[in-house]
């Protein structure tokens, strides 16, 4: 996914959403892949999840501070790769 650089302004912080199945190991999979490419990331003070209304799915939220162009595409690349992640905003 390529984004357009010139409508970012860097360091961004940002709410990215993720949701999956809730039998899925999701939450195990996002936290991986945001601490392969966040230095200062702290699954106890930036995710939260919550459940669907039935309980089939989770919603992830992770607060991050990204800091240029690459680390966005490298991190929305493994979320759009994990089996686990059915959507991610």
């Amino acid at each position: 996914m390529p984004i357009r650089e010139e409508l970012w302004e860097f360091p961004h912080t940002m709410q990215l959403k993720v949701m999956g199945a809730a039998d899925a190991p999701l939450e195990q999979a996002v936290i991986e892949i945001l601490e392969t490419h966040l230095d200062d990331f702290d699954r106890d003070r930036h995710l939260s999840r919550k459940p669907s209304a039935r309980g089939n799915f989770v919603s992830l939220t992770a607060n991050v501070t990204l800091r240029d162009r690459h680390q966005v595409e490298a991190i929305y690349r493994e979320l759009d790769a994990c089996p686990h992640v059915k959507i991610t905003l």
